[in-house]
């Protein structure tokens, strides 16, 4: 497996901090599916990263939220408003991380 350099890494921080801002306008449900897939996706990546410098306290905040956004069991909060509260939070997870990965 190739390392992913400090330039290209940027994508993982990124990319779900992006589709989480656009997620709190109302979309089709398709887009929220895709979200789900970017955010879980990047927090799979900072999880295996941070279990790599054995950063446990990262590894479990990360790993419940690949599991809290993943697009195969989705779990469901009902409320709009709870689900923009969830993702700004998770958009202030993923900044304050990026230097750390």
């Amino acid at each position: 497996m190739r390392n992913v350099s400090p330039e290209n890494n940027k994508i993982f921080w990124m990319a779900p901090i992006l589709v989480l801002a656009i997620g709190t306008f109302p979309l089709p449900i398709g887009y929220y599916t895709l979200s789900r897939l970017v955010v879980c996706a990047s927090a799979i990546y900072f999880a295996y990263n941070f279990y790599k410098k054995n950063n446990q306290t990262n590894v479990w905040i990360f790993g419940f939220l690949a599991v809290l956004y993943n697009p195969i069991i989705p779990v469901y909060l009902y409320e709009k408003i709870i689900w923009i509260i969830v993702n700004i939070i998770t958009i202030y997870i993923f900044y304050k991380n990026k230097d750390l990965n």
